[in-house]
């Protein structure tokens, strides 16, 4: 029985000796958001000799190969919508090559700083339309969240312009379908920057009613429409978004003030003073409205309305730009008689 114990350990050391020549690679394919892909492919080809072999990650995106020689492989992974990746490998002996890919659309990959592999972009004469008007969006973005429209326009503006060319040239169907919806936010932002800071206010009109048909409840659109409105003279318009605007956010005490005023300024007292009752309504606390309801109620000769709402407007606003004007009314010996 000695004499067979040699014979009987010999498949096992061949095992392990053969174990030691070979090593394999595994990874994940992963898109920019760190999810899987549906439909991606993972190619291994030998350099050296006619060798090819596809592998098909599992629903968490892993792959893993076995039993590969050490040698030097070309690896190309691809997917539906993606640009392919590219890469020169060689597997260790008896080890492990890890290699996570991240595959990137055509936008992305247009602007994606150079990784280990590559991902050739292949020429399309929108590429660079693409890119710059992204660019110009992004550095307009801040401004607009700012509220800083007539800062962001002419970027938003150049935006629009050159990314609506790029998408009548970009050759890439899949760049074109991820861009088409882009731009219709551009369109919208556009129009409000219009509408709040542009020389003639009504052009941004057809772009904000088309952002308005695709979400009737925006508000910075429908301010847009109000202001657009104004510029127009069209009475119906502003109101008909007014009450959009109320309907959404409820009575706006600021509109219903600058209604009053714009009343007060026409000479019409009465008229101006129920939109400064209605928006005191909405907001007790609205110093201005009792600055000028006083103001009317003076023309009026109601010495006791005047003295109140004067009173009232200190109380609220004891620095406020017209707290100098009412000290001085009130410091008249017609309103101090008044209790």
């Amino acid at each position: 029985m000695r004499r067979l114990v040699p014979a009987l350990m010999l498949p096992v050391l061949c095992l392990s000796v053969q174990a030691e020549q070979t090593g394999r690679i595994s990874g994940k394919v992963l898109n920019k958001e760190g999810k899987p892909i549906p439909g991606a492919k993972v190619n291994l080809k030998r350099t050296d000799r006619a060798w090819t072999k596809d592998l098909t990650p599992d629903k968490n995106g892993n792959f893993l190969q076995v039993g590969l020689e050490p040698k030097e492989f070309e690896m190309t992974v691809t997917a539906p919508g993606y640009v392919d990746y590219k890469e020169a490998i060689k597997i260790p002996l008896a080890d492990v090559l890890v290699k996570n890919v991240t595959l990137l659309t055509p936008a992305e990959a247009r602007t994606a700083p150079p990784a280990a592999g590559t991902q050739a972009v292949p020429e399309d004469p929108g590429a660079a339309l693409d890119a710059e008007g992204r660019d110009a969006f992004n550095a307009a973005i801040p401004l607009y969240n700012e509220g800083k429209y007539e800062e962001a326009l002419p970027q938003v503006d150049k935006a629009y312009k050159t990314l609506t060319d790029a998408l009548t040239k970009l050759k890439d169907d899949a760049a074109k379908a991820e861009l088409a919806p882009e731009l219709l936010k551009i369109e919208r932002v556009l129009g409000i920057c219009i509408a709040q800071a542009g020389t003639k206010k009504e052009d941004a009109e057809p772009y904000l009613l088309k952002a308005l048909e695709r979400n009737p409840k925006d508000e910075r659109v429908i301010a847009g429409l109000i202001e657009t409105s104004k510029a127009k003279a069209d009475k119906a318009a502003e109101q008909k978004y007014t009450a959009m605007l109320e309907a959404i956010q409820g009575p706006n005490p600021d509109l219903i003030y600058n209604k009053g005023v714009e009343a007060f300024n026409a000479g019409k007292t009465k008229e101006a003073k129920a939109q400064f009752l209605k928006a005191l309504e909405v907001d007790p606390k609205y110093a201005e409205a009792h600055y000028l309801l006083a103001m009317v109620e003076f023309g009026e000769n109601n010495l006791r309305g005047t003295k109140q709402h004067l009173e009232k407007y200190i109380e609220l606003a004891p620095t406020g730009k017209n707290a100098a004007t009412a000290r001085e009314m009130l410091k008249d010996p017609s309103l101090k008689r008044i209790k």
